[in-house]
């Protein structure tokens, strides 16, 4: 995630901001995750007014009328699946999931990306097989050991 300072009216707002590829996308605002949808302006009459500062980071993700809420799939509890479970191994922050429920992996593969020390630390596949089970999302905060993907 990018995280930049929006000064709006005085007040200023630190927001951590996904991937902006595609819509929608999730950010962090002051510490509350939420996810927007939005779309890039193409004619001059809708394009926004011209900021008196430059940005730290190019200001692409407007939210459209309403933002779009994207009900994400609930982790699954490890309980639940069985094969290898691919853990953390430090404490930090999911920055991004490679991966879906039915994705052939192989040993060695990139599954997510953890943000730990201010660093972004790949995590790969402990063993080749199917992804049986997602155990964390993206945003969220875990622990050592705590499971991330179950591959069967």
């Amino acid at each position: 995630m990018t995280t930049i300072e929006l000064i709006i009216d005085g007040e200023t707002f630190t927001v951590e901001v996904g991937d902006v590829s595609k819509s929608p996308v999730t950010v962090v605002v002051n510490g509350v995750e939420k996810v927007v949808s939005f779309q890039e302006v193409t004619s001059k009459e809708q394009a926004p007014a011209p900021q008196p500062e430059p940005q730290a980071a190019p200001a692409a993700a407007k939210p459209a009328e309403e933002p779009a809420v994207v009900e994400e799939p609930e982790p699954v509890p490890v309980g639940d699946v069985s094969g290898e479970v691919i853990a953390a191994p430090m404490p930090g922050k999911i920055l991004s999931i490679s991966v879906n429920v039915g994705d052939a992996v192989s040993e060695g593969d990139a599954v997510c990306t953890l943000e730990a020390m201010k660093m972004e630390m790949p995590i790969s596949a402990t063993a080749s097989g199917t992804v049986k089970a997602v155990h964390a999302r993206v945003g969220q905060n875990v622990a050592n050991n705590d499971p991330l993907i179950t591959v069967g």
